[in-house]
């Protein structure tokens, strides 16, 4: 009795997992890839693809060096909840002088695909 009260709970709880997997992400963000390409003791060199929709979680990217190898529309999100909303172009390069952590979401219409250096 006390092994099927447990397969009966089991089975509730996988059932319930798979139902909530089922159900639209809503407010989730699909994860877009970012890979370290190359790092010494002196430097980070890391690549990001983010596909329309996808995002990246919050991060320190304070003092990093941006160059986007595609146009992209991205929306910064900072721990407080303040969002703001940034576009580059393909060729452009800056230096990201924000300070806060912030996570990343791509809210325009073509993948962003930006090579980050950052200085150790």
């Amino acid at each position: 009795m006390n092994t099927l009260k447990s397969l009966s709970s089991g089975a509730f709880v996988f059932t319930s997992l798979a139902l909530i997997a089922s159900l639209p992400a809503g407010a989730q963000t699909k994860p877009g890839m970012s890979k370290t390409v190359f790092e010494n003791d002196k430097v980070t060199i890391t690549e990001a693809i983010i596909k329309p929709g996808e995002g990246l979680p919050s991060a320190d990217r304070s003092g990093a060096i941006y160059y986007y190898l595609s146009g992209s529309k991205v929306e910064r999100t900072f721990a407080d909840g303040t969002k703001v909303t940034a576009a580059h172009k393909a060729g452009e390069a800056m230096v990201n002088t924000e300070k806060r952590p912030y996570s990343v979401v791509n809210i325009g219409s073509t993948t962003a695909h930006v090579i980050a250096v950052k200085l150790k």
